[in-house]
């Protein structure tokens, strides 16, 4: 346990016990410790891991939360039950949605997705008040945030439809009348949108709540297994749950009463996606007889910082908050500092300066937190950061669309789809690979100006006058490789002709960038168009390039992947990030920069053109202004996030700004003597640096990897660093897929019979044809696996195998504790045994291997190790179910080996750490391995062997469809 004992609060909060509690928690207050260790003393007097339950919003606090816990515990054996709201969902409808009928082989929807099957509801209904066929898609975002709105609050489209109808029985008005045939269509516009998710395996992470919800309310057996099961429930972030959410909680306790929720109604700022500080209120009401403790000491800031930020929060209305005392734990230090600037270039720079001497006089980079109240905020903060020569980081950046290498990739995918496309093709031509001068390029332009003529056709007629031999030579080249990739596009798999654009092009040249931050970026971001790319392809039917470009720009427009890819931070980069992204942070010294009333709390938008009817909302909202409450609360969080030091800093004059703007009210609360120190900045005259990404170097990460991952390393740390350290794009298989299709079909009839249901061939089989109907992917190009995989899991079926299998648990996550930190992985299926010895089974979809084989694999080492943990036993067994042959291969490891497997896998994780410490990931070229890897283009060893292996003959990139490290596996 830690050294620093709790105080008298924090204990109280972790010694409670039976009942309802409430704790109010204030910032720096530590309430994410009580939580933990009221789990930690839960699990110590005998309440199990699994009679637990702690449900937060955000998968990363959830992370967090989990991560501390095993830092003073260990690792579980079990899934840790601290876990956020919709992981929580999602777990209950893999294993008891099926009752409701949610197939195994739903997905969750993405915004484009979402957007996407919207519009095509909208376009065939075309209903009177939402149709305009001259702008289609200008209420599509609208009527998402109405439908996403009603799922929140469990309003169903029947409900809404009723009550329209109601209405519309009862009003005499025009106006009203009009209104309400609006909500009738919006309802009709809600159900049917839901059919066609329930035709299509279509969930959206609401439904993950309100299917939830609905099992655990209606469902006695799973009420019996998930409900009964929990004992104590915790919530963190109470504030900034939603109304379905709140009666998850609510389902979930039952009768018990046994739930302590923390929360910090001055904390609430996320009303934007649905949070209710309405809940803390209807928790109050639901359990008159609770127990509230507030936790008001602030270990984290000065004396001067809490008393300031207490005037900060303190001007909101009293019958908008609960009041609480706010107490600071350490010294005075230093005054809160309001700087007052002529413009935003003498802000920023003054701010940049003041970064440069506290990064020369010993202060980390990272110890430093610029904070804007939008991400469009940033660009002059950045700039001055460069002129200034400070390295930064961005945390949760905007413009994914507008990094240079994603702008490069999609002027490709553009110009295949369309070879006509000059402009694209002139962008492609800046390419490593494919590189013209830039003489040689605004030559080009003219040709096309004064021909009129496609420039990819002037290249390959050769009418491309004026050039060089090596521009003539290179541009030819490139049009002729893009022509090839067009007529491929016209049948390809958009993945599959990503990634040979990418081979073709070198990687658009990521391996030539000279700093490796860069190419760290740079592969995260292709890595993530993959991402989007397999997002599409999990539920579209036609997956060619043109569909998928369409996507990509609905994925653009409606901002919901605009996020850069995250990386891992830089030790001396100062940190830029919004006051949103800084929620559950904190850092010595805080700068809150743009502190105007058009920043903060801003000059407000439109109304929404489309609204839930406040009839139908269960709570209503608290008293007050609610967009200015909840803008000094945002405000007060980005103040409460700093240690040591707090800079409130503004200029009179923003760019577009029409006079001299007024400084946010939120800072009056601070115009009382000896409450901050006031700062007149000089002007400083304009100069420009040309932008350039953050600098630095890496900080060293705790391993914490995955079985496959740790595989992937041993057999060439080349290609893990490529894949997981620069997580550059690899290429989709259909092997891959149908692993994971198959491996989908055997959980769920492993889940049924643990449920008491009999699944024999014939009720496989049919599992398996609603799998294949409902999944996506390549099964077009490939309808012959649809009978294979019924043949596979019939001769399966028939086995002793499966039909006379003891099992015990499905798809059990461990974590296997080594010396360098932690390796983890799931089991797809635990058996019992009439001979005693507990066995994992792992099931296979490529060809048998021999136990010899079997026994000398990491994986299999990885299991048999994990097992003995969790049995607590030096017997253990490993059978590898190879659904090709119905073939079963065991291995069985006990004493030494095991004990020699778990030295052999902690040293594999060893020398893992000091590759990533060190940055150092040597290839292991082979000419077998390196023909089947996805990275050869870009690897000067990985090429060389493998042209060795075809005597020097370059590859058909097409012809290679195997996915490395797959080997057959099921996952």
């Amino acid at each position: 346990m830690p050294s620093v004992p709790l105080d008298p609060d924090q204990q109280a909060a972790v010694d409670h016990r039976e009942g309802a509690c409430l704790v109010l928690a204030g910032p720096g207050s530590g309430k994410t410790r009580v939580i933990v260790e009221r789990f930690l003393e839960l699990c110590a007097s005998g309440v199990g891991a699994a009679e637990q339950l702690v449900l937060t919003y955000t998968v990363k606090a959830a992370a967090e939360m989990r991560s501390r816990a095993e830092a003073l515990h260990g690792p579980f054996g079990d899934e840790v039950p601290l876990v956020n709201f919709h992981s929580f969902g999602r777990r209950i409808l893999r294993q008891w949605g099926w009752r409701v009928g949610v197939p195994a082989s739903f997905h969750i929807a993405d915004a484009a997705e979402r957007w996407l099957h919207l519009e095509a509801v909208l376009a065939e209904m075309r209903p009177r008040t939402l149709w305009n066929p001259l702008r289609p898609h200008d209420l599509v975002g609208p009527l998402l945030h109405l439908i996403e709105t009603a799922k929140q609050e469990l309003i169903t489209p029947e409900e809404y439809a009723a009550w329209a109808a109601g209405q519309q029985l009862v009003c005499t008005d025009e106006v009203g009348q009009a209104l309400l045939e609006r909500h009738a269509e919006c309802a009709e516009l809600y159900r049917r949108l839901e059919e066609r998710y329930r035709r299509q395996a279509v969930l959206d992470h609401d439904d993950c709540i309100l299917i939830a919800e609905r099992l655990l309310r209606e469902d006695p057996a799973v009420r019996r297994d998930v409900g009964d099961a929990v004992r104590f429930v915790m919530v963190d972030e109470y504030q900034d749950t939603n109304y379905a959410q709140a009666r998850l909680v609510e389902t979930l306790v039952g009768g018990r009463g046994n739930v302590l929720v923390v929360a910090d109604d001055d904390q609430a700022i996320y009303k934007f996606r649905g949070a209710s500080l309405a809940n803390l209120d209807r928790f109050r009401r639901r359990h008159p007889g609770h127990r509230t403790i507030t936790l008001g000491r602030n270990y984290r800031s000065t004396r001067q910082i809490v008393a300031a930020c207490r005037l900060l929060i303190g001007a909101a209305l009293p019958e908008s908050r609960i009041d609480k005392e706010l107490v600071a734990n350490r010294g005075d230090g230093v005054a809160v500092e309001l700087w007052d600037a002529p413009d935003e270039r003498t802000e920023t720079l003054a701010v940049a300066a003041e970064c440069r001497r506290l990064v020369d006089s010993g202060t980390r980079g990272a110890d430093i937190a610029w904070l804007f109240r939008r991400h469009d905020d940033m660009r002059a903060a950045m700039t001055a950061l460069q002129e200034s020569g400070v390295p930064y980081q961005v945390h949760g950046g905007r413009g994914y669309f507008r990094q240079p290498e994603v702008k490069a990739l999609l002027a490709l995918l553009r110009v295949i789809d369309d070879p006509a496309d000059s402009q694209a093709l002139l962008r492609c031509l800046q390419l490593p690979a494919w590189s013209v001068s830039n003489r040689g390029r605004v030559t080009l332009v003219r040709l096309c100006d004064a021909s009129e003529t496609p420039l990819c056709e002037l290249l390959l007629d050769g009418a491309a006058e004026g050039l060089d031999e090596a521009d003539a030579a290179t541009a030819r080249r490139a049009a002729e490789e893009i022509c090839a990739l067009h007529s491929q596009a016209l049948t390809a798999d958009v993945r599959e002709l990503c990634f040979d654009a990418l081979e073709r092009c070198g990687f658009l040249g990521i391996g030539e960038l000279t700093r490796d931050l860069e190419r760290v970026q740079a592969g995260a971001n292709l890595n993530k168009f993959g991402e989007l790319l397999d997002g599409f392809a999990d539920w579209s039917e036609d997956l060619r390039l043109r569909a998928a470009l369409r996507y990509l720009e609905v994925l653009r427009d409606s901002g919901a992947a605009d996020e850069v890819a995250a990386i891992d931070p830089i030790e001396d980069g100062v940190v830029l990030l919004t006051a949103h992204s800084a929620k559950g942070l904190e850092w010595p010294v805080v700068v809150v920069s743009g502190c105007v009333e058009p920043r903060w709390p801003g000059r407000g938008g439109f109304p929404a053109p489309l609204s839930v009817p406040d009839e139908l909302v269960p709570e209503p909202p608290p008293p007050g202004d609610g967009v200015v409450d909840e803008e000094r609360r945002l405000f007060y969080v980005a103040a409460t996030r700093a240690r040591d030091r707090l800079l409130l800093t503004r200029a009179r004059r923003y760019p577009r700004s029409y006079g001299d703007e007024a400084p946010t009210r939120f800072l009056a609360p601070l115009a009382v003597p000896g409450a901050a120190e006031a700062v007149e900045l000089p002007r400083v005259p304009a100069a420009l640096a040309p932008r350039a990404r953050a600098q630095g170097s890496a900080v060293p990460v705790s391993v914490e990897v995955s079985v496959a991952d740790l595989r992937d390393f041993r057999e060439c740390p080349r290609r893990y660093e490529y894949r997981r350290r620069y997580r550059m794009p690899a290429r989709s298989s259909v092997q891959t897929w149908y692993g994971v299709l198959v491996h989908a079909v055997l959980e769920q009839a492993a889940r049924r019979r643990l449920a008491g249901e009999e699944v024999g061939a014939e009720r496989l089989l049919a599992l398996w044809h609603e799998a294949w109907a409902a999944a996506h992917g390549p099964k077009g190009a490939h309808r012959e696996l649809r009978a294979y995989g019924e043949e596979s899991l019939r001769r399966y079926a028939e086995t002793a195998a499966w039909s006379e299998a003891r099992i015990s648990d499905v798809e059990l996550p461990f974590a296997l504790a080594v010396d360098a930190g932690e390796v983890r992985g799931r089991f797809d299926r635990l058996d019992e045994r009439a001979d005693g010895v507990p066995t994992v089974v792992d099931y296979k979809t490529g060809p048998p291997r021999g136990a010899e084989s079997a026994a000398r694999d990491l994986q299999v080492r990885a299991y048999a190790v994990a097992l003995g943990q969790r049995r607590r036993t030096d017997r253990v067994a490993v059978e590898l179910h190879h659904l090709q042959t119905a073939e079963v291969t065991r291995v069985v490891i006990e004493g030494g080996a095991l004990r020699k497997a778990h030295a052999h896998i902690s040293l594999s994780a060893i020398d893992l750490s000091r590759a990533w410490n060190e940055l150092g990931f040597p290839p292991n070229p082979s000419p077998w391995r390196c023909r089947r890897c996805d990275y050869r283009t870009v690897c000067d060893e990985g090429g060389a062997a493998a042209a060795a292996r075809t005597g020097g003959v370059p590859f058909d990139a097409s012809a290679v469809a195997t996915s490395n490290g797959c080997q057959g596996d099921a996952r």
